[in-house]
């Protein structure tokens, strides 16, 4: 939906190839920009969106109830430095009071997206700087709120059910012979470049006992690491490899550099 340290926004068309046929529940474990359902191939009436970021899930809570939402989206003008800030001290306001939030929070979550749609990688936190496009690019912002209009969004938008758990919380919730889990965690060594993240290191191993465990049928995005071939057996399960640009490592002059994107896949 927007753009998102992590997002799969290049990636999505690519997994929704190794979709299993059979299953009636669609569920992101770690939803962030939520890239992997608005942009792939996938269509299913029960859909769970899921990420500890309290103020993300409240994002993907108030967009799946556009029509309240919009006129809200609509009333700020983007590319207005001082609207930035004022939104940053409101939304650090209720992060530094403990990040409770009665979601849909319709006026905080408009304002997180203006904040995260109009700074690097969409990180947002107390250092977080506004990034002036000087007129010679769209806004981001702009570009986020012409999705949440376009009517092939919100029939998507619609069916979402957000929520903000831990993902040993969420898993057992959802699982289930029909349900298909989608997965993308920070990846190893990068946990840190998420915001308001409980996910250390030693959860990647948890994860992996969770996953060889539950019912479900899942898709796991990750960059290989040593552990991975003892946590994830290739004789258990299916390996898929690809490499995709990374269009946030871009800067002017510089090439973009290559990441190989692994999809671990349980039919």
């Amino acid at each position: 939906m927007f753009a998102y340290v992590g997002g799969k926004y290049r990636q999505a068309k690519w997994i929704s190839k190794y979709l299993p046929k059979d299953f009636e529940r669609y569920a992101e474990v770690f939803g962030g920009a939520m890239w992997t359902y608005i942009n792939g191939n996938i269509n299913v009436d029960d859909v769970h969106y899921n990420d500890f970021n309290s103020q993300m899930a409240n994002l993907l809570y108030c967009c799946s109830e556009y029509d309240k939402f919009i006129p809200i989206l609509e009333s700020r003008d983007a590319q207005d430095e001082d609207e930035f800030y004022r939104c940053k001290d409101d939304v650090l306001e209720v992060i530094n009071s403990g990040n409770n939030i009665n979601m849909p929070d319709f006026d905080l979550a408009a304002e997180y997206a203006y904040i995260i749609t109009q700074c690097f990688s969409g990180i947002m936190s107390e250092k977080v700087k506004y990034v002036n496009l000087k007129g010679k690019y769209n806004s981001k912002y702009n570009s986020f709120v012409g999705r949440v209009k376009n009517p092939k969004v919100q029939k998507k938008l619609g069916k979402v059910k957000a929520v903000s758990m831990t993902f040993e919380d969420f898993i057992p919730r959802v699982d289930g012979e029909k349900t298909l889990l989608y997965l993308d965690p920070p990846y190893y060594g990068t946990e840190n470049l998420y915001a308001f993240h409980n996910f250390t290191k030693e959860k990647h191993k948890e994860l992996a006992d969770m996953l060889n465990e539950c019912e479900s049928k899942w898709i796991l995005s990750y960059y290989e690491f040593d552990e991975m071939k003892e946590w994830y057996p290739e004789s258990e399960y299916k390996w898929v490899r690809k490499d995709f640009k990374k269009a946030s490592m871009a800067s002017s002059g510089k090439k973009q550099t290559v990441g190989t994107e692994l999809l671990i896949i349980k039919e």
